[in-house]
């Protein structure tokens, strides 16, 4: 036995070791010895917490949108795992073929990997020769109120012109110098609304500065501003469309005439209101893009808003409007008829290893397969999952959790879904028996709003579109959608 093997021992363990027949006595091989001690330095490796692997494994799960060349980057709309499509690929394709501007819609669950997507796909288009801008619109929204075509494109507008800002090599100094919301300022008071008033709790320099602040904070400037440009709406649109001329000439004349500007508006789909307005908000958002197709669509611009998925449930032919729609479904881990998707767990196993090595955490490798299994295959619940797990592995000392622990950690993260309701039960169990987003009537949009929206329901693809419950309330959702079940579980 090396030093470095006995100083992994105590004196109580060897001594346990010999009195079992290890070591000692005449005769003894001194192989089965080895072989034993070997085995318990395993044991004492994998029972003991290095902190390091669970902090660094940990911080690995941190849900942030990755650019595709970032190491922890994996490929989830390739091969067998994927579905007929990749959407990214769609996506760049409409563009790439429409002759000289196109919009498209881009939908996706919240923690599906929509924004990390979206970086692939500015990836792509400039693999191509593409100008593409990328603009996060919940810094410019206010995502709890509803929103009108106005004041949407002045935050769009404006959105793109920070982005040019940071950029000045995209269209030049002259273009890059001259904020849109300095221009939007100006307009705003030529109609004679005051942007003084926009002002929330400090005193701003520069009217475009409070414009900014007031659109994204100041829901009384902003009801106001909405009342008044209703007078005023195909001027600020011809301002604004004027404006996006003025950048795709910009980008021409430094880059050739050939060059084509692409702008994704990223984190629309996170508008949503609050028990108070959220039929108020969800009917802004369909009439934003339902009513207003035209107003959305700039000469000689690439355009690609990001949507909530439920749009389209609630107006089935709103993907007609646009030159594209496309889904960022969750990763299938069954069938529809609930056979495990294979392709689909591998897929999952090495977005996991790019991030730490989860054999070294799972005393069986079928307690993490049940991890992948009872978060859907939804992205933001396994690092979540994982990373209470993590926390677990510290707390217990121990290195290899076990399954008692990872069901702990589930039942935590099913906690965050709890309570639901008889009624939602019965809409949901409904759901699960046919893979139908089924929506009763337009007035309980709010409703499956709300399932989508905290992943009560996920969505997949095969070819087409389907939905299921998230594994971890299933068994919630029969025991309280049957009465005779939900008799039995009372005391």
């Amino acid at each position: 036995m090396g030093q470095e093997e006995a100083s992994a021992f105590g004196s109580s363990e060897l001594s346990l070791l010999c009195f079992n027949g290890y070591g000692g006595g005449t005769g003894t091989s001194s192989a089965p010895l080895r072989s034993s001690l070997r085995r318990v330095v395993a044991c004492s490796v994998m029972e003991t917490a290095p902190e390091d692997f669970l902090r660094t494994f940990y911080q690995a799960l941190a849900d942030r949108p990755l650019e595709p060349d970032d190491g922890l980057y994996v490929p989830i709309y390739e091969g067998a795992a994927a579905s007929r499509a990749d959407p990214v690929q769609r996506l760049a394709r409409g563009m790439s073929w429409a002759p000289l501007e196109s919009v498209q819609l881009f939908s996706g669950f919240r923690g599906t990997g929509k924004s990390t997507e979206l970086r692939r796909l500015r990836r792509l288009l400039e693999q191509q020769g593409f100008k593409v801008v990328l603009c996060d619109m919940k810094d410019y929204l206010n995502l709890s109120t509803p929103v009108d075509i106005s004041d949407f494109l002045i935050s769009a507008a404006g959105a793109l012109s920070d982005a040019l800002a940071e950029d000045p090599d995209l269209v030049g100094e002259d273009l890059a110098k001259r904020s849109y919301w300095q221009r939007a300022a100006d307009f705003v008071n030529n109609t004679e609304v005051s942007v003084d008033q926009a002002q929330v709790g400090a005193k701003l320099a520069g009217t475009s500065a409070s414009l900014k602040l007031g659109l994204r904070q100041d829901p009384t400037f902003r009801e106001r501003l909405q009342e008044r440009m209703k007078g005023h709406l195909g001027s600020l649109v011809d301002d604004v469309r004027d404006y996006m001329a003025d950048c795709v000439k910009a980008v021409r004349k430094k880059h050739g005439e050939d060059t084509n500007l692409v702008v994704l508006f990223d984190s629309i789909e996170q508008i949503r209101g609050s028990s108070i307005n959220d039929a108020e908000v969800f009917q802004s958002v369909e009439t934003l893009f339902v009513g207003h197709p035209d107003k959305l669509r700039f000469q000689g611009m690439h355009v690609v808003y990001t949507v909530p998925p439920w749009l389209k449930i609630r107006s089935p032919g709103v993907s007609k409007l646009y030159d594209g729609s496309y889904l960022l479904p969750c990763v299938k881990v069954r069938h529809r008829d609930g056979r495990e998707h294979k392709a689909g767990l591998e897929i999952l196993r090495k977005i996991v290893q790019q991030r730490g090595e989860w054999t070294r955490l799972f005393a069986e490798p079928d307690d993490f397969d049940h991890v992948l299994l009872e978060t859907g295959g939804y992205l933001r619940d396994l690092f979540r999952a994982l990373q209470g797990m993590l926390m677990r592995a510290a707390d217990e000392e121990v290195h290899a959790i076990d399954r008692e622990a990872v069901d702990l950690e589930l039942s935590e993260l099913r906690n965050d879904y709890l309570p639901v309701s008889i009624a939602d039960a019965r809409w949901l169990r409904q759901v699960a028996r046919t893979h139908e987003a089924e929506l009763p009537a337009h007035d309980k949009l709010p409703e499956l709003s709300r399932y989508f929206d905290t992943h009560l329901l996920l969505c997949y693809r095969n070819g087409d579109e389907w939905y299921d419950l998230h594994p971890l309330i299933r068994e919630t959702v029969e025991r309280l959608s049957d009465p005779e079940k939900s008799a039995k579980a009372d005391p």
